[in-house]
């Protein structure tokens, strides 16, 4: 079962433009060492629509032969097409991955019958976790938990939801339709706190790239310790972080500045997205400091 706090991984490039997987292996065994429950690659955050499909299939490999199974790694299946989400799905699991986070389609915006039908084939295809990625700021469709509760009626795969909506009242909207059937992961950053209240199983975070034992430390005292008074002064030193990753739009330039300054793998990001500006920059150190990175 997948639980507790899933970082989802930047893709590191060099100055070239490449990806640096020398980077990536020294994000993940740090991500290790700082006790993460989980690892997501190709996602949102690590730009995964930037990326070849050579360079898809490396990236995930360089993870899964890092982990070497010390932790769950699930890893981004999602396309425009059914049948590409398909065969990125089959190729996941040949690897080795424990599941597969699949956004529905997200150029021709499918009506809520066509976003059953992508699910429903992905899941007949193959035989391991889906994570059902619910992201309409993205994808510009917004899969409704009359949708999820079919979908998780249909196939016992569809078994977890990464829930962006933003909308704290979908958390128990899909909780009252859905009972055990779908376990619920936060994927809105400033909601962190109150999905875990909630009974959220996890969080696939963004923050976690930077402050991962911190992301942890939140969820077990909020999900598990249920001690809310130490989970709410955790998260107020987290919200500033988690309130600009989450609304300024640039939340892989902004983790990969972050890295660098660290001294982990961050560097460039591929056009049309831009580099930060100076103001964006100071902006983001005066949070490193709150957070004592720098």
């Amino acid at each position: 079962m997948f639980r507790g706090v899933y970082t989802v991984l930047v893709t590191p490039f060099n100055s070239a433009g490449e990806v640096d997987y020398e980077g990536l292996r020294r994000n993940i065994e740090w991500q290790i060492q700082e006790s993460i429950h989980g690892l997501v690659v190709n996602g949102s955050t690590g730009e995964f629509a930037s990326l070849e499909d050579y360079e898809r299939e490396k990236t995930a490999v360089t993870v899964l032969n890092t982990v070497a199974g010390r932790i769950p790694v699930l890893v981004g299946a999602s396309a425009e097409a059914t049948q590409k989400a398909i065969y990125y799905a089959k190729s996941v699991k040949e690897m080795g991955a424990q599941g597969v986070l699949v956004l529905p389609s997200y150029y021709c915006k499918p009506n809520q019958e066509e976003i059953f039908y992508h699910f429903a084939s992905i899941a007949d295809a193959v035989d391991i976790p889906i994570m059902i990625y619910n992201n309409p700021f993205t994808t510009g469709v917004d899969i409704q938990p009359e949708t999820v509760k079919r979908m998780v009626d249909y196939h016992p795969n569809l078994c977890y939801i990464k829930e962006c909506t933003g909308d704290i009242k979908r958390f128990r909207q899909i909780q009252l339709l859905c009972g055990d059937k779908i376990k619920i992961f936060c994927g809105w950053e400033d909601l962190a706190f109150e999905s875990f209240v909630m009974g959220a199983y996890g969080w696939i975070s963004v923050i976690g790239n930077i402050i991962p034992k911190l992301a942890v430390e939140l969820f077990v005292e909020v999900a598990e310790q249920k001690d809310l008074d130490k989970g709410w002064k955790i998260y107020k030193s987290m919200l500033p972080m988690l309130q600009f990753l989450e609304y300024r739009g640039k939340a892989p330039q902004t983790l990969k500045y972050c890295l660098e300054r660290m001294g982990l793998g961050g560097g460039t990001v591929r056009l049309p997205r831009l580099s930060l500006s100076d103001e964006d920059k100071k902006d983001i150190d005066k949070m490193l400091k709150g957070l004592e990175l720098l």
